[in-house]
This record gives structure tokens, sequence and C-alpha cells, in this order.
């Protein structure tokens, strides 16, 4: 077959040629068409396949061509980081060509809001058919059947769309309408999900750091089971906490205090934790002098610990300078590790999410050494894996515990300790 399956009748004319990832590089087309014709009828399939060698072996990717754009779509909704065939780790990657970019439907179809609610279809036609052929026009409308003053319209060519965004956009205010018209390209379906994903990484981050950002050490008492003592246990955390009070007693949270004040710190809150920080650290050496006996031990580890959940804290605190210095960092250079123990694998991450998306959801558990989603060199898509570093081993297991099962979107993160080099790699 030549790498291909193709009847001789041809597709209707809005077709979309698919690209498909995540495949088994034993399938064949047969194989390939049991899977797609569920949705429709396939005109053609194509195995990108490796010519260098012999016999030629298929790159696990192929193109779907269906008869119809609904029969793609269907497909798409169906597959795309949802279903995963035997014997891959990842879910099937479904998405338009990119030689269908240039005439795709999404790429010629138009929002258009403040609409008198007086106008229908054909008003509205009437009122863009100057800039070309139109496709079809459409009203939203609500349960009880009234316009809700906004409509799509889907051109011939994008030129049209784009020729008649620059004339109507902001051209009148019609009846009925408190502003003027809006007319721009419609979201494309990666629009929404990419808009919804970062609605929910929004809400998730304001989440972690309303539990971690803090006025004044008595929060701490909070923060102590989840950041400074995963590996000790509830008794540690609560020595933590009178561990604090001790400090408060000493006069050490005003110090403190003054730097951890707000919902967001600059640079000069910066310098006023390190201060703390460094005061904490001092006060950790005496209290290490002084508490001879067995009763200041369990103090004693636990202020030890909230030192180092101190020192956390200060990444989680700026996360933008933080990220940036961190992720031009490893541009420069080989990808680092921490110490044993200290190093995460993550799977089952979104399709869209990269480098600084992870480094972003992961900084609140501590000092990130590194951050890396791991790319497929054949189709430059993500493979929806990737590992992150910390500085210690503490943060990491803190970060299992919160992250392990946490759901974005459709998939929920597996979240464990990267195996050694001793070990057995994990695909």
């Amino acid at each position: 077959m030549n790498g291909s399956m193709e009847n001789l009748d041809t597709p209707d004319h809005d077709s979309i040629k698919m690209f498909v990832g995540q495949i088994p590089r034993s399938w064949t087309e047969t194989e390939l068409k049991e899977l797609f014709e569920p949705y429709g009828a396939v005109h053609q399939i194509n195995i990108l396949r490796d010519r260098t060698a012999t016999p030629p072996q298929s790159k696990g990717c192929c193109f779907v061509t269906f008869y119809t754009r609904k029969a793609a779509l269907e497909a798409q909704n169906a597959l795309h980081n949802i279903k995963t065939l035997t014997g891959m780790h990842h879910p099937i990657q479904m998405k338009p060509a990119d030689s269908e970019k240039t005439n795709a439907v999404e790429d010629r179809k138009l929002f258009i809001g403040m609409v008198t609610k007086k106008y229908g279809e054909n008003e509205v036609r009437m009122m863009f058919s100057a800039f070309g052929q139109i496709e079809e026009c459409r009203i939203l409308r609500g349960p009880d059947g009234l316009s809700r003053g906004c409509a799509f319209i889907t051109f011939s060519t994008r030129a049209q769309a784009a020729n008649a965004i620059k004339t109507m956009h902001h051209s009148q205010t019609m009846e009925g309408c408190s502003s003027p018209m809006v007319c721009k390209f419609a979201d494309t379906q990666r629009d929404k999900e990419q808009r919804r994903l970062q609605q929910q990484m929004a809400q998730q981050m304001q989440q972690l750091n309303s539990a971690s950002t803090w006025g004044n050490l008595a929060g701490l008492g909070g923060l102590t089971p989840q950041y400074l003592a995963v590996t000790a246990g509830q008794t540690a955390g609560s020595s933590a906490g009178a561990a604090m009070n001790t400090l408060a007693s000493l006069g050490l949270t005003q110090g403190l205090g003054g730097g951890l004040t707000g919902a967001s710190m600059g640079l000069n809150n910066l310098n006023a934790l390190t201060g703390g920080v460094s005061g904490m650290a001092a006060m950790n050496g005496g209290l290490g002098a002084s508490m001879a006996n067995g009763s200041g031990a369990s103090s004693m580890d636990a202020l030890t610990q909230a030192y180092s959940g101190m020192q956390q804290y200060t990444a989680s605190a700026l996360p933008s300078l933080y990220s940036q210095s961190l992720l031009q960092g490893a541009a420069g250079g080989s990808q680092k590790e921490g110490p044993e123990g200290a190093n995460l694998f993550i799977y089952h991450l979104p399709q869209e999410f990269g480098d600084q998306d992870v480094l972003q959801m992961f900084m609140p558990f501590g000092s990130v050494v590194s951050a890396k989603v791991f790319i497929d060199k054949q189709t430059n898509l993500s493979k929806c894996f990737g590992f992150v570093s910390y500085d210690n081993p503490v943060s990491a297991q803190a970060a299992i515990q919160a992250m392990n099962g946490f759901q974005i979107g459709m998939k929920r993160l597996k979240v464990q300790l990267k195996r050694s080099k001793n070990d057995s790699k994990p695909y």
C-alpha cells in the first residue's frame, strides 16, 4: 500500500487532514482504520516511516483524512489525550495537520459582539456580505430563543475575515448596546483549552499560595505538617509549632513578621526575610548549645526543619524572579539534579504544559533545582512527562504528598521519586 490507504472518491471540501501521534510502531494501516472508522468513513491513512531503515519502520505517527469534517472532530474529541493504546505510555495525540491551518474554518471564523438583539441571521449576514462570501452566520440565542446580542460568521477566506475586522470592529454602537461592536477572530479549540488550563492553574496556585503565604510566624503552625515535617510526622509538626512560640517569646517574630507581611514580597522584603532566617539560624545554634537535656531534642529537630522551610519559602515568595533565573540557568547548561531522594518524575502532564508551567506548579514545596518536560524529537510534541529536582528530600516528599493524584482537566498527575541510576529505567 506504500504506507497509505486511499479510496478513489474525494472527501468533503471542508474535511480536515489530522496528525495522529502516540500509536504503536508495529501497527499497520489496517489496525489504524479499525481505530478510526467508528467515528466515520476514512478516506486516507498515511503512516510516517523512517526511510533510512530497511525495511522502512513506522515512526509511531500518521496522517488520517476522514470524508467529513464532523468525523475528524468527533475522533479528536474521543481520542486526543484520552485513549491510550496497548503498549503505549501516553494517550493518543490528535490535531489538524500543519498543512490544514492555512484554510481551517477556525482561522476564518469571527465572533461579533454588541449586536442589537433586534437583528437575526439575515440582517447580520447582509451587514457583513460586502467583505466576501459568507459560509455560515449564526446568532447565539438563549433557551427562550431570543438573541444574546452576539453572532459567529465564517468567511470563505481568512483575508476576507481580517478585512471585516479592520473595518467593522468598534465601527458603531448599535441600538440597545452599551458599547461599540466587537469584531474579532473566534476562539479556537486550543485557545479555549489553554484558557481553561490557565484558569485551573490560577485557581490551584491561589490555593497553594493561600496555604503557603503568611503574614507572621503564627501561620507556621498550619504549614508545619505539609512543608516542614513531612518525614517527621504529626509529632514533630506539633513540636515545630511549640518552637515557634518559643521564638515569639524571645522577640524574634517581629523581625520575621516585617519581612513576610502582605500578600506579595519585593526585594526589600526579601532582605528582611533573609535577615530573619539568619537570626533564626543563630537562634538554632544557641538553642542547640543550651538544650543539653533530652526534653530539648524534639524542639531542636523541629526548629531545624522550620529553618529549612524558611529557606524553601524564599523561592515561593518570589516565583517570578526565581523561575526566571532558574530557567535561564537551565537553558545555559545540562539538566541539573538534586541529591538522592530529591528528584521526582511527573507523569500525565497536560499536552500544553512546558518547563515554566511545571516549575510554577512545584515551586511552593521548596527550592527547585530544575524542571523539565520531555519532548518527542520526531513529533516535537510533549511526551506528557518530565521531572522536577529539589535541593533536599523533604521538599520532594512534600510535593509527592500534595501533588500525586492532583487533577488537571481530565488528567491526574502521578508524582513519584525518580529511580536511582542503578535501578531500571521507568520506560
